[in-house]
């Protein structure tokens, strides 16, 4: 592992609340959670949620005045712009502590700079690895260690995951044996890391780190040719996707990493066979949020039960044909975030 020291000066950045949940009563598309519509910035037409605290704030980003902005939504549905990085231009919003600290990056036409927003909107640079101009961070743990990924281009696929610890400095977590790129997804409360590893091919390998560093590749299901981790508990449970090909057809199948080291299929929504899914995040409960899709073909938001059972979140009413909804996160109380028709969404549930 390669570690650099240093996070950049704390930068100010003035917070601007900008308005109140689009919808003061929850639409309820079906039976099942209700979905609330997230207020966008100030002129911004798409916007998208991709985490959520335990204290019910959210984070993600928004269109505002012809670019894109980081936004914190408070539990009233209160939008703030988080800001960019002096001289930046956009920023996002990938993932909230427990204490509201909030990670992402901030971009111009030079790059990306991952990012650090304190609960009271101050914004600091992370470290970044040298000579890399793109860095994103993707989250972060109650102890301020974040998780993420450095490229020296736009594409991750040239780039290696990274991890910062609360003090700003970077360290290079490297990628499986003879792997030419790899990405953080996500951390664990003890900084275990999740996400994938590049074959010189092009395929990919879901991959843990563990605190020292090491990397040790996912098992996968039979057939499998790639995978993905993308979220991970503090018992170590991972979740994710393997890609499998059979019959002449991929597909990609939301999985399960458990702690004795098996991994569970976790299947698709009811009548939908040799279907799309992928799992995303999870709680502590072990319930499981992704997408899938529905026996007509069409991408929707799901929840997993801890028991494995499938469960359709719904969509905004009228979002237009050919639109996709998917989760994002979900916090300790069950309460998921995610996009739906290209806005940021809240599902309000109690499991």
């Amino acid at each position: 592992m390669r570690t650099r020291s240093g996070v950049g000066a704390a930068r100010g950045c003035v917070l601007v609340a900008v308005g109140a949940l689009v919808f003061g009563v929850p639409a309820v598309a079906s039976a099942g959670p209700a979905i609330t519509q997230l207020a966008a910035l100030e002129a911004g037409a798409a916007s998208g949620a991709w985490g959520i605290n335990d204290a019910g704030v959210a984070v993600g980003w928004s269109n505002t005045s012809g670019t894109s902005h980081a936004v914190r939504w408070a539990p009233d549905g209160t939008a703030t712009d988080l800001g960019t990085l002096p001289g930046d231009t956009g920023s996002r919003a990938t993932a909230i502590s427990a204490d509201g600290t909030v990670v992402g990056h901030s971009s111009s036409r030079d790059g990306n700079r991952a990012v650090r927003w304190a609960p009271d909107g101050t914004i600091t640079e992370l470290a970044s690895l040298p000579g890399n101009a793109y860095c994103t961070a993707e989250a972060v743990t109650s102890a301020g260690t974040a998780a993420g990924h450095c490229s020296t281009a736009y594409s991750v696929s040239t780039g290696r995951a990274v991890r910062w610890a609360a003090d700003g400095t970077v360290t290079d977590l490297g990628t499986l044996p003879g792997d030419t790129a790899s990405s953080g997804l996500a951390i664990n409360r003890d900084g275990t890391v999740t996400g994938w590893s590049t074959r010189p091919n092009g395929t990919q390998r879901a991959v843990r780190w563990s605190v020292d560093g090491t990397a040790a590749e996912l098992p996968s299901l039979s057939g499998g040719e790639q995978s993905s981790a993308r979220g991970i508990s503090d018992d170590g449970t991972i979740v994710g996707r393997v890609w499998v090909y059979r019959a002449g057809r991929g597909v990609n199948h939301a999985v399960r990493w458990n702690t004795d080291g098996t991994v569970t299929d976790l299947g698709t929504l009811p009548g939908a066979t040799a279907a799309q899914s992928e799992a995303v995040a999870l709680n502590a409960s072990g319930t499981i949020v992704g997408e899938s899709q529905t026996a007509n073909g069409r991408y929707t938001a799901v929840r997993w039960a801890a028991t494995g059972i499938a469960e359709d979140l719904g969509t905004l009413p009228n979002v237009s044909e050919g639109t996709i909804t998917f989760a994002t996160a979900i916090n300790g109380a069950g309460v998921v975030v995610g996009s739906s028709g290209g806005n940021a969404v809240r599902w309000t549930t109690t499991r």
